[in-house]
Formats: C-alpha cells, structure tokens, sequence
C-alpha cells in the first residue's frame, strides 16, 4: 500500500517526505522509524494518519 513519512521541523511544518511501499500499518511505522534522523515523522496512508514518530533526542 501506499504511505508518506513526513519530515516535520520543530515548528511542526513539512520539510521532507519519503514514500513508502508496505504492506500494512505496522510496516509503515517499522519502516519510517528507521528514518527518524533528528526530526518527527507523521505516517500517513492517504488522508489518514497512521502515527507520529517522535525524533530522538540526547541530552
């Protein structure tokens, strides 16, 4: 199926997307996760959104 990650900045607005091929929700989210890089991701399938992955952070 077809999903989006959405890079999103500390404002929350869009900077990036990457399109993703998987075969169900639980795969979008393993997939995206591998993708977090600093920023939160929104997975969405269309016009619904799927999760919210939150960057990680070191302190």
């Amino acid at each position: 199926m077809d999903y989006r990650a959405y890079v999103l900045n500390e404002e929350g607005h869009i900077i990036g997307v990457h399109k993703l091929n998987c075969a169900d929700d639980d795969e979008a989210k393993q997939q995206a996760a591998k993708l977090l890089d600093g920023h939160d991701l929104e997975v969405w399938q269309h016009a619904r959104r799927v999760a919210i992955l939150k960057r990680h952070t070191r302190h």
